[in-house]
């Protein structure tokens, strides 16, 4: 856990934990074009069966499994203000967690030529058809039908998004080689990170097709966008809400003024054409 030094007990929940809100504007984007490609990023370890990324494989792979999925064709009354809709969407970021979140416009060049794939995802699937669920845990078996539903699903696009929201996950302090458990959990600070970011663009998207707009989870092992932030880090609609949506994963924070966060972080976000819109 990291150490924190102003308490965020009386903060509003939608401004997180950073006071990002001081931070300067500019209306111009900074050149990022010596950012790496973006890269899959691999949860398998064979030659090392004791890491615990091998058990995160499989939860990455659900993930990136309902990332999208069947958009509700009655559309919920949602605040007109995008103001407020980006308050709620960033106060559920801040309650799962996220150090960060921003939402902005989606860049046609932030989209990638060759989508990225979770190739465990095809191997779920499988297990999916032949594997009977062992557990008797409330509400499994509708969390299964889901599962086995956006499974189904015919790939979608992200043609059309225009939006995206993103979330930034903090890494906690680097291992010392001297402590238990090493062998376990070194090297795992990305995996941990994309696993956690996933899992709330992967929740928020479904929710806003809930609503009744489009919305597309990506993540560091199954993405549409270059979640390094070559170009537009974070983005959503400032305009009424249409139909479409979706969600990504960044890694950078903007220059700042105010206190920094922990150096290593890793992005998770999620892209739509309308939705929640404010600058961070």
């Amino acid at each position: 856990m990291n150490q924190r030094f102003f308490s965020a007990k009386n903060r509003p929940v939608h401004l997180g934990p950073y006071p990002v809100e001081k931070l300067k504007r500019q209306s111009v984007m900074p050149d990022l074009a010596s950012m790496p490609e973006m890269e899959n990023l691999s949860f398998r370890r064979p030659e090392a069966p004791e890491s615990i990324v091998n058990a995160m494989g499989e939860y990455q792979a659900m993930l990136d499994a309902i990332r999208d999925g069947l958009v509700n064709k009655a559309i919920a009354e949602i605040p007109t203000d995008p103001a407020q809709r980006s308050e709620h969407l960033k106060a559920f970021g801040f309650f799962s967690d996220a150090s960060m979140i921003g939402i902005c416009e989606l860049s046609q060049t932030s989209i990638l030529n060759q989508a990225i794939h979770n190739p465990d995802i095809a191997r779920l699937a499988e297990d999916l058809k032949t594997r009977q669920t062992k557990t008797l845990a409330s509400g499994i078996d509708v969390i299964m039908a889901d599962l086995k539903e956006s499974m189904e699903a015919p790939p979608s696009t992200i043609n059309g998004h225009s939006h995206a929201i993103v979330f930034l996950y903090e890494n906690p302090r680097e291992f010392k080689h001297d402590e238990p458990g090493l062998d376990w959990l070194e090297d795992a600070h990305a995996h941990r990170a994309a696993l956690r970011a996933n899992e709330t663009a992967a929740v928020i998207a479904n929710y806003i097709r809930l609503l009744g707009y489009d919305a597309k989870a990506h993540s560091t092992s199954a993405s549409d966008v270059d979640l390094h932030c070559r170009t537009s880090p974070t983005s959503t609609s400032s305009t009424p809400p249409t139909r479409r949506a979706t969600a990504a994963t960044p890694r950078r924070p903007p220059r700042r003024t105010a206190p920094p966060p922990p150096p290593s972080t890793t992005r998770s976000a999620a892209s739509m054409r309308s939705s929640a819109s404010a600058r961070i």
